[in-house]
């Protein structure tokens, strides 16, 4: 326990000021799996690959890229914050071994996601938790708006061939 409190604490000086969030380390996570996640409040997203081009009542969306140019086209030329992310990432389409997922809920403006953990499902499947923050109990809302996590994978057994991302009752489920 006080190992894990020392390893805490030198991570959390040795990455300061870093975006990227330090949850992602202590996060329920395959030990061969490498994981890094960006909250975004809002849609990075053009609208015809977000969770607005989704019918009515599908509230959650996931995506997966698998090299740099198919994310960013993904992206709004004004998502900063997104694409310095993807610009950071090393997809397996360019040689490198991540892959991005992006998970989208359609929810009340103070929900705000994150990663709650990743477990297998499978050889090369996963299953994603994403937390919702911010509100108790039920979230209904007549105007809902887009929150966004974008995740970075990394995987020593190789890119995953399908993702399940579960945001509350929601689920989506990808083929990488």
């Amino acid at each position: 326990m006080y190992r894990r409190a020392v390893v805490s604490g030198a991570l959390a000086v040795a990455t300061a000021g870093c975006v990227d969030r330090l949850h992602d380390v202590a996060a329920s996570t395959p030990r061969d799996l490498g994981v890094r996640s960006r909250y975004v409040d809002g849609n990075p997203m053009v609208d015809s690959q977000s969770v607005l081009a989704r019918p009515e009542g599908l509230l959650t969306h996931a995506a997966s890229f698998r090299s740099a140019a198919a994310a960013r086209s993904a992206l709004k030329p004004d998502a900063t914050e997104s694409r310095e992310f993807v610009d950071r990432t090393e997809f397996v389409g360019g040689g490198g071994d991540a892959i991005l997922v992006i998970a989208q809920r359609l929810t009340v403006p103070e929900v705000q996601l994150r990663l709650g953990g990743i477990s297998r499902t499978g050889d090369h499947s996963l299953r994603i938790a994403i937390d919702q923050g911010g509100v108790r109990g039920e979230v209904e809302t007549d105007e809902p708006v887009v929150k966004t996590l974008l995740l970075r994978l990394t995987d020593e057994r190789g890119p995953p061939e399908r993702v399940i991302v579960v945001i509350g009752d929601g689920r989506a489920g990808i083929t990488v």
